[in-house]
């Protein structure tokens, strides 16, 4: 069997799947989460231009900033499971967002413009990258 045969099957020569790999709960689980702050902004720093990407609606546009970036990686691979994203908007308003990813090349983006933190909490959840955000974002409010 040559290799376009064993890569047509999704494995490689060592019989290891090379396929798209589906996330599990395993994967949770075991993830290494980590904040982000080299991707965020102060509030003292200009507002800038942003563009927050979501499936199957308009892209939320605004001027603002990123507050707020947590992500989970594979502790095995380091692939990017997914992120939470939150913002600030000029007019006090908040724009969340949280990428997951399927598998290795599907990815899914979900965002919702916000009021307040309880809506904050009940757009990001209860799971262990919500949990993370709401650290990060406990220290970086105090500096308001």
């Amino acid at each position: 069997m040559g290799f376009f045969d064993l890569f047509s099957k999704g494995q490689t020569e060592s019989g290891n799947n090379a396929g798209l790999a589906k996330v599990t709960e395993e994967d949770h689980k075991n993830a290494i989460i980590k904040e982000r702050p080299d991707l965020c902004k102060k509030l003292s720093d200009l507002p800038a231009d942003e563009v927050v990407k979501r499936d199957g609606k308009i892209d939320i546009t605004f001027k603002g900033w990123q507050i707020c970036n947590v992500e989970e990686r594979h502790n095995k691979d380091d692939r990017r499971l997914g992120y939470l994203k939150l913002f600030k908007t000029r007019n006090d308003k908040f724009v969340c967002q949280r990428m997951t990813l399927i598998d290795n090349e599907e990815k899914r983006y979900i965002a919702a413009t916000v009021e307040d933190f309880p809506a904050i909490r009940n757009f990001f959840g209860e799971d262990s990258l919500a949990q993370a955000l709401y650290v990060m974002l406990d220290r970086v409010s105090k500096e308001w």
